[in-house]
């Protein structure tokens, strides 16, 4: 009885492979490269440590710490801050200047904050009551109270 070629082959290829498997297998007699390449990174590093901790410093350590001082604390007064209103509408600008950038129009006895007095006579820096950022107004503008403080503003 003949076998047909292809059963042949891949018989043989079965019996290679039942044979291969039953193979005893080798085992590692140490660790392996990665192994040993990890263990010794780890030596190393433990080293550095250790020398950097042991290592001599050239400044003595103090022989007295001296007690700090307490400082008295300027605590600041609090601007009493009186809301002016607009005499408008006003337009209120970038720069102390009528040619500057407009920030906005702002309405008529619409109550604002001030933030400084112009170095420029006759304008002063306001907060815009619509985009709470920073404004200058002609003091025209503005119905400021005559019994307001006004050098506790700053000058800008």
């Amino acid at each position: 009885m003949k076998l047909p070629f292809k059963q042949l082959i891949t018989g043989a290829l079965a019996a290679v492979t039942l044979l291969s498997a039953c193979a005893p297998q080798a085992t590692p007699t140490g660790p392996s490269e990665a192994d040993q390449i990890a263990t010794r990174a780890v030596e190393l590093a433990s080293m550095m440590l250790t020398a950097t901790v042991a290592a001599y410093s050239p400044t003595p350590p103090p022989t007295h710490t001296p007690e700090p001082t307490a400082t008295a604390t300027i605590e600041p007064t609090p601007a009493v801050v009186r809301p002016l209103t607009v005499i408008g509408p006003a337009s209120c600008y970038l720069k102390p200047d009528i040619y500057a950038v407009l920030s906005s129009n702002i309405e008529d006895k619409k109550p604002v904050e001030m933030l400084a007095i112009g170095s420029t006579a006759g304008w002063y820096k306001i907060l815009n009551p619509y985009f709470k950022t920073p404004c200058w107004i002609k003091a025209e503008f503005l119905d400021i109270d005559p019994n307001m403080d006004l050098s506790v503003y700053p000058t800008e």
